[in-house]
């Protein structure tokens, strides 16, 4: 029964969030905040291209594009998502970089390219100690600027999840702090870093935007000890 009143309140919930929107002709099109983001998941080998737009700004009222508005990828494209108020395309495997494209209803186009820059584990991570601070080394390439490494560990129970982040440039590793590490429960534990590429955008209406390439490792098993 419990289960019964948490799958309802579930689906309440995704059903009022769905209409948290307003169709794009409703709006100013220069207060269109523009948020494009190409994501690769090696757990899945599958990337995902998707765009939001937002009313104002990144915060405000999602918008679903009306006719003869469109954005694609690479000339493919995205396909709304009614639920999160999102537009989307998968791909299968790597997809390293690539043009977004929307075009709004009185016709103007905003182009943006981005790249995913990629990372991965160091050799030999297979414990983690929670009683003092533990640097956690990556493969790849050193931290740029406009780059952030982001890390989040959590044990048998969800419910511990610690996040670490750094944007460090010239950074291989993240310093997992101790009084997070601690919080984590003892025993088996997962853990899931993303790199995220993040220029200024270069095209967009003069409510401005976000644009994002962003790597994520195949996720790593570790004991917390």
């Amino acid at each position: 029964m419990k289960k019964l009143r948490f799958l309802a309140a579930l689906a309440l919930g995704l059903s009022l969030f769905s209409c948290n929107r307003e169709l794009s002709s409703s709006v100013n099109q220069d207060r269109i905040f523009t948020v494009y983001e190409l994501f690769y998941n090696a757990n899945e080998d599958k990337t995902y291209a998707r765009a939001t737009f937002h009313f104002s700004n990144e915060l405000g009222t999602k918008l679903e594009l009306a006719d003869p508005s469109k954005v694609t990828f690479d000339g493919d494209p995205l396909t709304f998502n009614a639920v999160f108020a999102y537009y989307e395309r998968e791909y299968a495997g790597f997809v390293q970089s690539g043009s977004f494209e929307w075009v709004d209803t009185e016709g103007n186009p905003f182009s943006n390219t981005i790249e995913i820059h990629d990372i991965g584990y160091g050799a030999g991570i297979d414990t983690i100690g929670r009683s003092s601070s533990y640097e956690l080394a990556w493969s790849g390439a050193a931290l740029a600027a406009n780059e952030i490494v982001t890390v989040t560990i959590n044990g048998e129970n969800e419910q511990d999840a610690q996040v670490f982040a750094t944007s460090n440039i010239g950074a291989n590793s993240i310093i997992l702090a101790k009084d997070k590490l601690e919080k984590i429960g003892h025993g088996p534990g997962t853990v899931y870093m993303d790199r995220s590429y993040i220029p200024t955008i270069a095209d967009a209406p003069s409510a401005g935007g976000r644009l994002t390439g962003r790597y994520r490792p195949e996720n790593l098993d570790v004991f917390m000890d």
